[in-house]
């Protein structure tokens, strides 16, 4: 094993750990909505200036082994793909901070009323879901796209699911507005908070899509069957 690729094993678990570090703050922020408990909210804010910090250093370090080994073929498509990884996840973190500040605005309405049952039933299951398709997508980067190539699928279709569920959230939310118009700032703001956990599962998707790019050269799209 050569320098470099001591190098890129570092590089690929410090990526691991920031991932590890968005997934944790996707289930704080989940956490916060279930149990009202602002101490989470407050936490997971906190954090996300780690994970910021943490997309900074990681980036400055792949220009650092660019400039210092200037790779060729995988190895420089490997770095290249880590940089547009690492934004994702920063974005992703920056969605869960979100969640939270939204969500802080609900702890002085009827926040836990039985209208809003479902709600946050459907908040669970999406946050599971996104946590399960940014595992994936980072197994298939540390441990290899074609020995996970299966873990695509199960992707795809969390995916799917969650657009599925926003949009029949977002109809459910708007209906309830309706009936009861009492309820409409807090309404809004779980609209807002639908769309956060909607766009955490893109960017888990996008991971992916840049994975299969990076090992087989294809799109989503073009990708043959396996």
């Amino acid at each position: 094993m050569n320098v470099l690729d001591r190098e890129l094993i570092n590089l690929k678990k410090s990526i691991v750990d920031m991932s590890e570090l968005v997934n944790n703050q996707l289930n704080k922020a989940t956490k916060f909505l279930l149990e009202k408990d602002k101490t989470l909210a407050e936490v997971t804010i906190h954090n996300d200036l780690k994970i910021n910090s943490m997309e900074v250093t990681i980036n400055e370090n792949c220009i650092r082994l660019l400039a210092l080994y200037q790779p060729e073929a995988a190895d420089l498509m490997f770095i290249t793909t880590s940089m547009k990884i690492i934004t994702d996840l920063e974005r992703m973190g920056d969605l869960c901070a979100s969640i939270c500040q939204i969500g802080l605005k609900l702890t002085d309405g009827e926040y836990s009323s039985e209208e809003f049952e479902c709600i946050y039933s459907y908040f669970k299951d999406v946050a599971s879901r996104g946590d399960e398709m940014l595992k994936f997508a980072i197994k298939m980067y540390a441990d290899g796209v074609r020995e996970n190539i299966e873990l695509k699928d199960i992707i795809i279709k969390d995916e799917n699911i969650i657009d599925v569920l926003a949009h029949k959230i977002v109809v459910d939310i708007i209906n309830n507005s309706i009936k009861n118009f009492d309820s409409l700032e807090n309404n809004i703001t779980h609209i807002f908070i639908a769309r956060k956990y909607e766009r955490f599962a893109d960017h888990a998707q996008k991971i992916m899509e840049l994975l299969l790019y990076m090992e087989l050269g294809k799109t989503l799209r073009n990708l043959p069957e396996f």
